[in-house]
């Protein structure tokens, strides 16, 4: 072999070479971020088993997570066989993100929450819903492909899970606070549990401070034991020998006091209240108007919105100049009727437990203004009016120097 080949040999080995080093180059740059996305494992938690009537709770978790600080959870549930009654962000996320909600009748949802303070690392609980079943058979709580879950703007999603859940026909106790039945058998009992401070379980109230009062009739009893959580089914650990009892919710939310009793006859009775709280107003409302400055025969709207995290909203007030004007559950007023001048206008918005936030904006009505069309055409009416003029002067001028003329020719013949 000559010393020319050998030099071919070399250079075509370094151009692969050189191939091969900047591949294996772009490779490495790319197999971290692979590694790292698709991560995080989304699924639903909770029972498998249900009543009808039963509220129970859902917990989404992340698994394998990564210094997460925001999730957007995307999913749907058995329309037909279960009742959405709440929501809220668990762990160390405490924020819920704008454009979250839930379609009780398409049976799909929207929720989304940040954390400003700690990261979810490791298997972490991200948010908590509460529903109801609503009637028997095997319904399930899933989450769809185009959930995220971020670090610093990243998405980690990986896999998101289903929970499927039978709903027996056994019928759970009733919501609403039932009072003692006038007669009960000793082989039985009775249990009446309702709160003088949040007597109605489907409503919202703006008070943290639970009072449960509660009467028992029927089999002898041994020990009672009291509970408040988040947890529709307890469990109640608290041993106490009165029939009242005071609790304080931390968060806002819907929460639940329990009931335990154990009888003489070693069996064990529960009885739950569902409480509903929210404390904290509306998120800031900012109320405009399509015309800010405008005569009062166009047309003119209001619009307004406004977000509330746990409860939600309810209605909106619409005061003009200090005056009520309506209430209203929708997002637009038009302004109607309104005499000239400068007007104020207030709007307030509700949610479901009377807390309220309000916004103000102002608009001012101007004499009409004279159209476009209708000015051109009194434009051109003027210029045709001058014209006129301009042409009488014109042939007044003419006939006087015509007169002027012949006077002239006369005088001079003569």
């Amino acid at each position: 072999m000559t010393f020319h080949s050998l030099l071919a040999i070399g250079s075509i080995f370094s151009k692969n070479m050189r191939k091969f080093v900047l591949l294996s180059f772009i490779v490495g740059l790319f197999l971290p971020t692979a590694t790292f996305a698709g991560s995080t494992n989304a699924a639903p938690t909770g029972p498998k088993t249900v009543n009808v009537g039963q509220e129970f709770n859902v917990v989404f978790y992340l698994y394998g997570a990564k210094d997460v600080d925001t999730f957007r959870l995307h999913g749907s549930f058995t329309q037909d066989m279960f009742e959405y009654r709440a929501s809220k962000p668990t762990g160390v996320f405490q924020n819920v993100s704008p454009g979250t909600y839930i379609d009780q009748a398409n049976g799909i949802f929207s929720f989304g929450a940040f954390t400003l303070s700690s990261h979810a690392n490791g298997n972490a609980p991200a948010a908590v819903m509460t529903f109801r079943a609503k009637k028997a058979g095997t319904g399930y709580i899933q989450l769809t492909t185009n959930s995220r879950v971020l670090s610093a703007g990243e998405d980690q999603i990986g896999t998101v899970g289903r929970l499927t859940i039978e709903v027996t026909t056994k019928a759970a106790p009733p919501a609403q606070p039932q009072p003692l039945p006038s007669e009960v058998s000793p082989e039985e009992l009775a249990i009446s549990l309702r709160s003088t401070t949040h007597p109605d379980p489907d409503a919202w109230y703006a008070t943290s401070t639970v009072t449960a009062v509660w009467e028992l009739a029927g089999k002898a009893v041994k020990k009672t034991y009291v509970g408040f959580d988040d947890s529709p089914d307890g469990p109640a650990e608290k041993e106490t020998d009165q029939k009242t009892a005071t609790f304080i919710s931390k968060l806002d939310g819907t929460w639940y006091v329990h009931l335990g009793v154990d009888l003489k006859d070693r069996t064990h009775e529960n009885a739950h209240l569902r409480v509903q709280i929210d404390t904290v107003p509306p998120h800031p409302i900012v109320p405009v108007t399509d015309q800010t400055l405008v005569p009062a025969s166009i047309p003119n709207t209001l619009r307004f919105a406004a977000l509330d995290d746990t409860s939600g909203i309810d209605h909106y007030e619409v005061w003009i100049d200090g005056k009520f004007v309506t209430s209203t559950q929708l997002q637009a007023y038009p302004l109607t009727h309104q005499t000239v001048g400068k007007h104020k206008v207030l709007v307030k918005a509700f949610d479901r437990a009377g807390n309220n936030v309000s916004g103000t904006t102002e608009y001012e009505i101007v004499s009409e203004i004279v159209p476009i069309a209708k000015r051109a055409s009194l434009l051109w009416l003027w210029l045709i009016l001058v014209c006129v003029v301009v042409a009488v002067l014109w042939i007044n001028h003419w006939i006087a120097s015509g007169k002027k003329k012949k006077t002239r020719r006369i005088g001079f013949k003569k």
